[in-house]
């Protein structure tokens, strides 16, 4: 294996820049010759017209992952990383003003640069899912290497939604105004998608066997680190009660279900028993947010959805997910506690199939009724046990609030 694909800290690095070239996808035709003509263009404009670009293509990639368009928004990811191949992804200040600086410099004041940093959350969702930006190199999809890769195009992509949210959260430009207001809920939700990643990327490697270098020992911690931030930001949003925050705690009670995995295969961790009390400690947090504090008996369709205990309907998705999770943690916790596991197991299955036979569209899914294209495959590995926890093919998103699944 090329040195560049064995997994090291440049999963989690920031700056690290090796093969990929942006997207790492193959140029569209004519790409080329356009950027040629473009480079000798003034870099203002250029940046302004890729930033919308790429704003619009975020926009079709965020309204396809809510429709849990899964191909779709994979093809809107790869859009934006073309635009973004284009527009210098890969290219640092070259004293011409050009490449990612001057895109980002020009996003920063603009009206729609939470816009841009919200496009750049989703690709980063979706090159972390489905390998969005990188490049096609190995047969096989789940290769060691072409996983690393993917992990290292998404965190860059989620870096750089950070930087563009804080540089239009805090911009005093009056046509900045509501990019600001939106920008300060993006950093959050960024937070809360890079510790999600970190502890894939901790899991990958510990499941993998790579976990004893000195390197890979770290990604568990960092992984912790980045959910405890991803809870603060979301805290710092004005409102602790918020469901959103729910979504950062989540992300930090799946930390220490995998903390316990990792503890019961004998590769670190805080010890089974005390990752799984914390988790559960952490799940019931989260769910209080979601509205959700003993197993809904109802759906949020149903007439008697309060009574019920139903979560509203916005957050119907996103509590599913931790239910699910929740029921896998009581299901750990002995025997004494299967009836309460199947209790959020059954809720969490009900409510996801209820949301999406309710709102997704006939040519979404498929005539045969293939569960897998609704996720609920996702939502059966969540509730079947905390082995699960960092490999589930679902990111939460607190914009959408519900889960992105791949």
């Amino acid at each position: 294996m090329e040195d560049e694909d064995v997994a090291d800290e440049s999963c989690l690095s920031r700056g690290t820049e090796t093969e990929e070239t942006g997207p790492g996808l193959e140029p569209c035709p004519g790409t080329r010759d356009s950027r040629a003509k473009t480079i000798r263009a003034s870099p203002a404009p250029r940046a302004a017209s890729a930033s919308l670009r790429v704003a619009v293509a975020g926009g079709r990639c965020a309204s396809a992952s809510a429709l849990n368009d899964a191909d779709a928004a994979f093809d809107a990811a790869c859009d934006v990383f073309s635009l973004l191949e284009n527009a210098g992804w890969t290219e640092a200040e070259d004293g011409g003003g050009g490449g990612w600086d001057a895109f980002a410099r020009g996003v920063a004041d603009a009206p729609h640069g939470a816009a841009v940093a919200s496009a750049l959350k989703f690709a980063g969702h979706w090159a972390a899912l489905r390998g969005a930006g990188v490049v096609a190199r190995d047969a096989d999809e789940n290769s060691p290497a072409k996983r690393h890769r993917r992990f290292r195009v998404a965190m860059r992509a989620y870096d750089r939604a950070e930087a563009v949210a804080k540089a239009a959260a805090s911009s005093s430009a009056p046509e900045a105004a509501a990019a600001a207001l939106a920008a300060d809920e993006l950093v959050a939700d960024v937070a809360a998608a890079k510790a999600q990643l970190a502890l894939r990327v901790a899991v990958d490697a510990f499941e993998r066997g790579d976990g004893d270098s000195p390197e890979e020992k770290t990604l568990l911690a960092d992984a912790e680190a980045a959910a405890a931030a991803a809870v603060t930001a979301a805290e710092a949003t004005g409102d602790p009660d918020h469901p959103r925050v729910g979504v950062a705690v989540a992300c930090s009670a799946d930390v220490y279900v995998a903390k316990a995995v990792l503890a019961a295969k004998g590769k670190g961790g805080v010890g089974d028993g005390a990752g799984v009390l914390f988790a559960d400690g952490l799940y019931r947090n989260a769910l209080q947010r979601f509205g959700t504090t003993r197993p809904p008996a109802s759906v949020a369709s149903d007439p008697d959805a309060a009574a019920g205990g139903a979560a509203p309907a916005h957050l119907r998705l996103v509590a599913a997910l931790a239910h699910a999770k929740y029921a896998a943690v009581l299901r750990a916790s002995g025997a004494n506690r299967a009836g309460e596991a199947e209790a959020w197991s059954s809720a969490a299955l009900k409510e996801w199939d209820d949301d999406f036979a309710q709102t997704i569209s006939e040519d979404v899914v498929p005539p045969d009724g293939d569960e897998s294209e609704r996720g609920s495959d996702a939502i059966r590995a969540a509730a079947g046990g905390i082995g699960s926890v960092g490999k589930t093919r679902a990111i939460l998103d607190g914009q959408l609030m519900m889960p992105v699944v791949g």
